[in-house]
């Protein structure tokens, strides 16, 4: 996958020290914080900066003079209307084109990672202003916020990759000799292209994480772009080549006739026999119930545990689980990943009750299906607490035989276990609630 045109003619315009100075802050104020103002097509440069002012993104804003932040922004949008991104005026933004905007600040964040993009950055943008030869005295100058060590090994490094796939150059340690010509469409690719890359693995690394992530769940190749940061067209490559060495299989196929892919443990890519896999993970699984709970499971407890996959993710999550909680990181670790979920739940549990009196059928719990995107240990517990809901009802339901008769008991107990299954089938849980 190459840079796009828009990302291309970001890193035209915009010099490497872009990352180092207010171009990256202005960048993540219109990605993150012009949500209210998306919807027009024309923005004025006065209420733009009226939101700044209040900008977190900003460093240090409190300590800017007004009049020398409007300069700094005035700058950055006459490059912004340079490189396309929008139509610049005396007084106002229009043709804002919010994706462009969007994607080169991600791409400024991913640049800032790696002493290799800055370079690539770097000799692209000297490409772009007509240098064919770049001598390493003007790289450095470029560079030298950065403080970048090995300069000439990463250049030689990136030579070597790009001649594999036909750019004609040389480096001599004093200068990077390009033999195209300065208008050659391709070379922006050759020195670009990689930049986009969101994962700069070595094909061996690569590999392993795949299957490092495959041997406990099947995925898709987009679950697996999504997990590991890497682009999808790259996954679908490794997975080919880890299909024909036999060390992944085929596990099943889900919506839209998307691939579902695990380890085969018939060939464990780990060198582990299938039925020493197993016994290793239950006696794990085993042994932490038993120190932890003192409850006694036996090898039967996981018959019903189809896979050797399912059986290692087991094991993680409980070995997760034995982590100590009670250190400061872990407390405000669960304080807020409990709020920012319960957000997610008290968002889509609405319970429809008019202040009339109305028929028990009535009463509606509406639990939409975006519920079962919440991570599965959160769901469990909550069909935990809806389960233990309807045995606490029940209880009560029995205690309150002598003023409520044993028909409408049973029609407020059906009925809430009717909701109860709706709401557990809606977040992902397919267990019903039978007692």
């Amino acid at each position: 996958m190459g840079l796009t045109s828009s990302n291309l003619s970001g890193l035209r315009v915009f010099p490497p020290i872009s990352i180092k100075n207010r171009t990256l802050e202005f960048f993540e104020f219109l990605k993150y914080e012009t949500k209210s103002l998306r919807g027009e097509t024309i923005l004025s440069k006065e209420e733009l900066l009226d939101v700044m002012t209040k900008s977190s993104k900003i460093k240090q804003i409190s300590k800017i003079k007004k009049s020398e932040l409007k300069k700094q922004f005035e700058d950055f949008a006459k490059e912004l209307d340079r490189a396309l991104f929008i139509k610049n005026s005396k007084t106002e933004f229009s043709d804002i084109k919010w994706t462009r905007i969007d994607s080169f600040c991600s791409l400024l964040r991913l640049i800032e990672r790696s002493d290799e993009r800055k370079i690539r950055w770097a000799l692209y943008h000297l490409f772009a202003a007509k240098n064919v030869q770049i001598s390493t005295i003007k790289l450095t100058e470029m560079l030298n916020d950065f403080k970048i060590k090995n300069l000439e090994k990463i250049i030689a490094k990136i030579l070597k990759a790009e001649t594999l796939s036909g750019f004609n150059a040389k480096f001599d340690g004093k200068f990077f000799i390009i033999n195209h010509e300065k208008n050659d469409k391709l070379v922006p690719h050759y020195l670009a292209d990689a930049i986009d890359e969101p994962s700069r693995r070595s094909p061996g690394e690569l590999e392993e994480e795949i299957l490092e992530l495959i041997d406990e769940g099947s995925y898709s190749n987009q679950e697996i772009s999504q997990a590991l940061l890497i682009d999808e067209g790259l996954v679908s490559r490794t997975i080919a080549k880890l299909r024909e060495q036999d060390k992944i299989i085929l596990s099943s196929f889900g919506q839209r006739g998307a691939r579902y892919f695990t380890t085969n443990c018939e060939n464990c890519p780990f060198g582990t026999t299938k039925a020493s896999c197993r016994k290793e993970s239950i006696s794990y699984v085993a042994e932490s119930f038993m120190h932890d709970f003192g409850l006694d499971l036996s090898a039967n407890d996981f018959d019903s545990v189809e896979t050797n996959q399912a059986l290692l993710k087991i094991k993680r999550i409980v070995m997760m689980a034995r982590k100590e909680k009670n250190t400061k990181l872990e407390r405000n670790l669960g304080e807020n990943l409990a709020t920012l979920l319960s957000k997610v739940v008290d968002k889509f549990t609405e319970i429809e009750m008019p202040d009339k009196k109305i028929a028990l059928s009535e009463i509606k719990m509406n639990v939409p299906v975006d519920m079962a995107k919440l991570p599965l240990l959160y769901q469990l517990g909550l069909e935990k607490g809806a389960q233990g809901g309807i045995r606490l009802m029940d209880e009560m339901l029995h205690l309150a035989s002598k003023s409520i008769n044993k028909d409408d008991r049973l029609k407020i107990k059906k009925y809430a276990l009717t909701e109860s299954n709706k709401f557990l089938k809606n977040i992902g849980m397919d267990k019903k609630n039978t007692s």
